[in-house]
């Protein structure tokens, strides 16, 4: 089971920083077409939350180190304020909601780290009790107590 969700992992990884392109080009095919494309940017937005909660569960299943986790759940939280704090102030707020393409780009940057760093994560050892060093036999440990 490790195995698949490493793999559905390193897929999802990769996946959130190109769905944040494509939440882009549909603010460039807004601004410079005058086509309205905001409602299928909004959507798209909104239903991305998707991927960085599947990152969490995948990094869970898949046992990922804690390093990876704590990313993830910070990209998370990152994605939260963007998408649901900022764009929903912008009429009350409009000093505040000018900071949703700025927490765009901390968010693209947050996600490609991750999606860079995901295969050397996913090829990483799954320490699991049996073969950790802490559960491990005095004797294997070293100990210092006389024979």
């Amino acid at each position: 089971m490790i195995t698949w969700t490493r793999r559905l992992y390193l897929m999802a990884a990769w996946l959130f920083p190109v769905a944040i392109l494509i939440q882009v080009l549909f603010v460039g095919l807004s601004l410079f077409t005058g086509q309205a494309y905001w409602s299928t940017h909004r959507d798209l937005g909104h239903s991305l939350a998707v991927l960085p909660l599947l990152l969490i569960i995948l990094s869970y299943l898949g046992r990922l180190p804690r390093s990876e986790k704590l990313l993830i759940w910070l990209l998370f939280g990152i994605y939260l304020v963007q998408a649901e704090v900022f764009a929903a102030i912008r009429a009350d707020v409009p000093i505040l909601a000018a900071f949703h393409p700025v927490l765009a780009l901390v968010l693209f940057a947050l996600a490609l780290i991750i999606a860079l760093r995901s295969p050397t994560a996913v090829r990483t050892e799954v320490h699991t009790p049996s073969t950790s060093q802490q559960h491990a036999p005095a004797e294997e440990k070293g100990s210092l107590a006389p024979d």
